[in-house]
């Protein structure tokens, strides 16, 4: 009997420890859910436009919003598979409200708006496929990353729109893209500005009010709101002084008067570099510091002077992707571990500086035909060294990473090397050329079986005379007087860009190749096979430059002017071509019956 008083005991003890126990975590559980909310770690926010069902599922399942979110989920892929994008797009958007820390979701949205919403436009009408690009980035860098900082896949995912979708050439409106985003850079930074002036935006003032307690600019600014009521409103101050700068039309002349008098003013620049800094870091959630830390660590170095650093280019999408992956292997990167996303991030960063080594400077001009502006991306040679420099830390990354085997990358830099030697030397800078080419015979002397590579054993004018000559036996006459014709097309280009150094390095190029498969062919093979003169060459590349219409009028027209003065001699070989022409025209139409 006392054994089962003593059971009863226990069982009663038990039953008010649980009790207790009980009682004690429902008072906790006030204390944990505030907490939890006020970490973000819930999504209790009410879906907007959604139907009545589904608003009324995420209450009634409360806690089991993943069970939702996963139906929802499968939906939405299952959608998108359909090519029913825009469907996709409002469930992905429901999912990010339901589960905001669900990173796959974000990519997978803004991906859709980029990518397939944005193509399903019709390319007659690039502002609107813009748009959709835009949206796709801004839904990754405005709402998903502040919400998922540690999330490496999102930095990815949008450093990959900039290089890809915007800075590459799938997308048959990637003119226009290209297009918008340097302009809306350009009116932020101006045009080339130098380390000094990202230094003066970085000490911008933090905010307005802070701005307005210097009397001078409080006096600027009021000035400014009496001349015009468009400045009335304080919120749109920025936006609508940066309008005032870039489309004058819209104001009135007394805002300009205001600008006139306080023109060259302490308070005008501050007022200035404020409103510059301030629509860096609003609009485009830019840190400043962060991108003078970049343009530090990757910006261009001067050719002959490698100690002159100059700021990258934050017109070109390149720039923008690497700002995004560089932040995201900084912030989200594990240094000491080898992660598939970290390793592709890595890639974007490198691709993203052979891009602007490739081409890093983006020539605007008013095209009406095309868009309201063409658009011409050259290479920048200065971006070489910092290019070279950060492939050969990705190649000793890996390599202790992936057992000595750094795929695709040791390959890419010996090309990358090779190209660089031919690209300097034509340009003019031998001394950069000799360099390149004695670092490509050290760090390359082997191939992947242990051999000594012997193309490397000669001097470096025989090494380019050998590839020029590998790549010459594999095209045809028609192919090699192409070749000739668009160097010297791009000559004339760069001449009419008033870069010097670079026509002249397209002209010997086309010089020494036709040179090179003229000596190939031989004496007998000219007669059969040979090349046109080379003044007739040179006189069908002026005249596809001349008759492009995607080249500006009035650059074309600039371009005869400027040989006729500067290059006599090159003007009166191309007008006895003319006339050499035009005489065989009348000889033919004489001999036809």
């Amino acid at each position: 009997m006392s054994m089962r008083i003593k059971d009863l005991f226990i069982i009663a003890l038990a039953l008010v420890v649980g009790a207790a126990s009980l009682i004690g975590a429902a008072m906790q559980l006030e204390g944990i859910g505030s907490a939890r909310e006020e970490m973000g770690l819930v999504a209790t926010t009410a879906l907007e436009n959604a139907p009545p069902s589904l608003a009324f599922a995420t209450v009634a399942l409360g806690a089991f919003r993943g069970l939702l979110v996963n139906v929802l989920w499968i939906r939405a892929d299952n959608l998108k598979e359909e090519g029913k994008f825009f469907d996709a797009k409002q469930l992905a958007e429901w999912i990010t409200i339901l589960q905001p820390r669900f990173s796959a979701v974000w990519d997978f949205h803004a991906w859709n708006m980029a990518y397939n919403i944005s193509v399903a436009i019709p390319n007659t009408q690039p502002e609107e496929r813009w748009r959709w690009v835009r949206n796709g980035y801004e839904l990754l860098r405005d709402r998903a990353i502040p919400l998922n900082p540690n999330s490496i896949i999102l930095y990815r995912s949008l450093a990959w729109i900039f290089q890809h979708k915007i800075g590459g050439v799938s997308d048959d409106c990637h003119r226009y893209y290209k297009q918008q985003l340097a302009l809306s850079i350009r009116a932020v930074l101006g045009e080339h500005p130098d380390n000094a002036f990202f230094d003066r935006l970085a000490g911008a003032a933090p905010s307005l009010e802070a701005l307005l307690a210097e009397p001078a600019v409080a006096e600027f600014v009021n000035d400014l709101q009496q001349a015009d009521p468009a400045f009335a409103n304080r919120n749109r101050l920025v936006d609508t002084y940066l309008s005032l700068r870039q489309q004058p039309g819209r104001f009135s002349d007394e805002a300009f008067a205001v600008i006139d008098y306080w023109r060259d003013s302490e308070a005008l620049e501050a007022f200035d570099i404020f409103a510059r800094a301030a629509k860096l870091r609003s609009e485009w959630q830019f840190d400043i510091d962060y991108m003078i830390e970049l343009n530090r660590r990757f910006g261009p170095r001067d050719i002959d002077d490698p100690e002159m650093t100059y700021p990258l280019n934050w017109e070109h999408p390149a720039a923008h992707a690497m700002y995004w992956g560089a932040l995201g292997l900084d912030v989200a990167g594990r240094p000491d571990q080898y992660r598939v996303d970290e390793k592709n991030t890595d890639r974007i960063i490198f691709h993203s500086l052979q891009m602007l080594y490739r081409r890093g400077r983006v020539v605007l001009y008013e095209q009406e035909e095309h868009w309201g502006r063409a658009v011409f991306e050259l290479p920048d040679m200065r971006m070489f060294d910092v290019t070279n420099e950060f492939w050969q830390d990705i190649i000793g990354k890996y390599e202790e990473f992936e057992g000595g085997n750094p795929k695709a990358v040791r390959g890419g830099h010996k090309n990358f090397l090779e190209n660089a030697v031919l690209m300097f030397y034509q340009s003019g800078h031998t001394r950069k050329a000799e360099q390149i080419y004695r670092q490509l015979r050290t760090q390359h002397e082997y191939d992947d079986q242990g051999f000594v590579r012997e193309e490397y054993k000669v001097p470096m004018m025989t090494f380019m005379r050998n590839r020029l000559r590998e790549e010459l036996e594999s095209i045809g006459i028609h192919d090699a007087a192409e070749f000739i014709v668009t160097t010297l097309k791009e000559s004339y280009f760069r001449y009419a860009l008033h870069e010097d150094d670079e026509a002249a390095g397209r002209e010997n190029l086309a010089r020494e190749v036709y040179t090179l498969y003229q000596r190939e062919m031989g004496e007998y093979e000219q007669e059969r096979v040979g090349l046109p003169p080379m003044d007739r060459l040179r006189y069908a590349a002026l005249m596809m430059f001349l008759e492009d219409p995607m080249y500006p009028e009035h650059m074309r027209g600039n371009l005869l002017s400027r040989i006729q003065i500067e290059r006599p001699e090159m003007f009166e070989r191309l007008r006895r071509q003319e006339e050499r022409l035009f005489e065989e025209f009348q000889r033919q139409q004489q001999q036809q019956p």
